[in-house]
């Protein structure tokens, strides 16, 4: 699937970081296609499932081998069970929330991290420090800007389960040994995020109250392509060009404000003053993040 995606030379940098861009618009588009699906009767584990399930069935045939080489590989299918959550606790709270206030806990990640470096007995640094501090900040900003009635609490929590999967798998990623190629790596991660999707989508079916009122093929082709399969392609063509924290920073900066806008533009959910400061205060906590991770760019998202 990811064969012939390697950039080399000065010729290609520009298009590397076009493709990172692009594959960053691509995320940026799960907002929309998560709040269609919604009205489209697609509860938030069918959307997991359907934004995994192409890059998994593509990359099956590296699977059984992957599988036999050793522990790494199920050290790789484990993180891609927590990818699974950790994407079902994101779409659960676009299906509940505004979209800002959605994206806006999962884009809490960097304090997350530290908090977990913290746990595991790593000493703070002066600028771990300061990105709790805009974390929290944030995050209390823009929930209280947020009318009530328009903030469950109980998926405000269960949004935090996104962001707690994102920072964890930064974080333990870099101290797993591999042997394993990135094909063999992505088939592991994508297997097992469809392995989480899978009971959620089932238990889903019995308990999920959409509104069935909108068609379904939109979203479940957005869901599946778009936001599925497209960005794997984009970024692990991209990812090729190691550009370092400046280029995670900048895709990061474009799908967070791509879903701030879809729900500004496209949903008429206001914003004030309040929301503005809290999404400056979490892109900057997400630019002083620098954690490296031995998992592949376009695995990382």
């Amino acid at each position: 699937m990811f064969h012939g995606f390697k950039s080399g030379g000065k010729g290609h940098k520009l298009v590397s970081l076009v493709a990172l861009g692009l594959g960053a618009v691509c995320f940026g588009s799960i907002p929309y296609f998560a709040k269609i699906g919604f009205a489209a009767g697609i509860s938030p584990g069918a959307a997991v499932l359907l934004r995994y399930i192409l890059p998994a069935v593509l990359l099956a045939p590296y699977l059984p081998q992957a599988l036999k080489s050793g522990p790494s590989s199920r050290h790789y299918v484990l993180f891609g069970m927590i990818t699974g959550l950790g994407a079902w606790s994101y779409f659960y709270a676009l299906s509940m929330l505004p979209i800002y206030l959605a994206a806006s806990l999962f884009f809490s990640y960097p304090a997350l991290l530290v908090i977990l470096r913290a746990l595991g007995g790593e000493k703070l640094r002066s600028s771990d420090k300061l990105t709790l501090g805009l974390v929290f900040g944030a995050l209390l900003i823009i929930i209280a800007s947020t009318p009530l009635p328009d903030v469950d609490f109980i998926a405000v929590a269960i949004g935090l389960i996104g962001p707690l999967c994102y920072g964890g798998l930064q974080m333990v990623s870099r101290k797993t040994p591999s042997y394993l190629p990135s094909l063999s790596i992505a088939a592991c991660i994508f297997a097992g995020a469809v392995l989480t999707a899978v009971p959620f989508a089932l238990v889903e079916l019995k308990v999920w109250h959409g509104e069935g009122s909108m068609p379904s093929t939109l979203p479940i082709l957005g869901l599946a392509l778009i936001a599925g399969l497209l960005p794997q392609l984009l970024l692990a063509y991209g990812s090729s060009d190691k550009s370092g924290r400046k280029t995670a920073y900048t895709t990061g900066f474009i799908e967070f404000g791509l879903a701030i806008l879809t729900g500004y533009w496209v949903f008429a959910e206001p914003l004030g003053i309040g929301q503005a400061v809290g999404f400056v205060f979490l892109l900057a906590a997400l630019y002083l993040t620098n954690e490296p991770s031995r998992l592949p760019r376009y695995l990382q998202d």
